[in-house]
């Protein structure tokens, strides 16, 4: 098992991550909030799109229907050298759209439109570098909504 300098598993270190950066950036966006946390089917092929669909779940706050965005967070984790390029998207992958510079965004592109989503994922490898597929990404995207 690989272990970081700590002696814990490495996918415990990113997911602890992943939870402290969601906590601050919910405590930033007040009001209600769902989450999810899901891997991509394997990325193939260069330039081609890898789509993942993020909406609420059984699990959370009931999300009314007419519940609007106030603030999306949404990151991405992937053990490759492999350069990746994500999109987080509302409502379709054509959008509308922000990139993801690094590993995670917080963004207000999105205020106003329905928290029920579907809020999206869109990753493609621009480069291989050294890797082959498939290239799986973990993301978490984490929509925060007032009720109106």
């Amino acid at each position: 098992m690989n272990t970081a300098w700590c002696g814990l598993p490495c996918g415990t270190l990113a997911t602890a991550a992943v939870l402290i950066l969601a906590a601050g950036a919910a405590w930033a966006g007040g009001g209600q909030a769902w989450t999810r946390d899901q891997v991509s089917q394997g990325l193939q092929a260069q330039g081609r799109a890898v789509v993942v669909r993020y909406e609420p779940g059984p699990r959370g706050p009931a999300v009314p229907d007419g519940a609007r965005i106030t603030q999306v967070y949404a990151s991405r984790d992937y053990s490759s050298t492999a350069q990746v390029a994500t999109d987080l998207c509302w409502g379709s992958e054509r959008g509308p759209c922000v990139p993801l510079a690094g590993r995670s965004i917080e963004t207000h592109a999105f205020d106003g439109r329905a928290a029920r989503g579907p809020v999206l994922l869109v990753h493609r490898v621009e480069h291989w570098v050294n890797d082959h597929p498939p290239l799986f990404i973990r993301g978490t995207v984490t929509v925060w909504f007032d009720e109106r």
